[in-house]
């Protein structure tokens, strides 16, 4: 059997069958449309209260998230893979752009700041995100708007600029942390003084 059969194939077992719940529609539309906001908004706010190690985790995680992504952006530009709808395969429940469709830049997102988190002393935040990942994964199979192979191809992608980066992030993390925690004190003194925020 052929990459591509297989793709198909498992597209057609993931994608939204003619007599789903709509609880279970609902459900993915939240996780494939949504959840991201809310992924990137807590981590919005959590830093503005969370500890040095945190923090550097979190930056950590936005560095190498920004790397994936804007790599992942690059590909997608060239290979210009078309989306399921496109193609007329399976049913699409979200409405969405004819961009390239491989990899998938949600995955991207939520692999990256998972493999950020599991090469790191949290390591249970990195299994929990992943596990998050591929639920993200089905979704954006199940509502049509992208191919198993999308989701394979930025789990691999998000992996290997973790482990590309690591080094360096192990080495210039106390210079990078120096450098931007002295901006952000620069920008929420005030609010830093008052104990709003840490």
């Amino acid at each position: 059997m052929s990459v591509e059969s297989l793709n198909l194939d498992l597209f057609s077992l993931l994608n939204v069958p003619q007599q789903a719940s709509p609880v279970i529609m609902h459900y993915a539309i939240f996780i494939a449309r949504d959840l991201v906001y809310l992924l990137l908004g807590y981590f919005t706010l959590f830093w503005f209260y969370a500890s040095k190690n945190s923090k550097a985790l979190i930056l950590k995680a936005f560095i190498f998230c920004c790397i994936a992504l804007s790599i992942s952006e690059l590909m997608s530009y060239l290979v210009q893979t078309p989306r399921p709808f496109v193609m007329h395969v399976g049913q699409t429940l979200i409405a969405h752009e004819a961009t390239g469709s491989f990899p998938s830049n949600h995955m991207t997102i939520f692999s990256s700041i998972a493999f950020a988190y599991y090469f790191s002393a949290r390591r249970d935040i990195g299994k929990l995100l992943l596990a998050v990942a591929w639920l993200v994964a089905w979704s954006r199979i199940y509502v049509g708007v992208h191919f198993p192979i999308d989701m394979v191809g930025a789990f691999i992608l998000s992996w290997m600029v973790n482990l590309a980066g690591l080094k360096l992030w192990n080495h210039y993390q106390e210079k990078l942390m120096s450098w931007v925690m002295w901006i952000y004190q620069k920008l929420f003194n005030s609010l830093i003084q008052k104990g709003l925020i840490k």
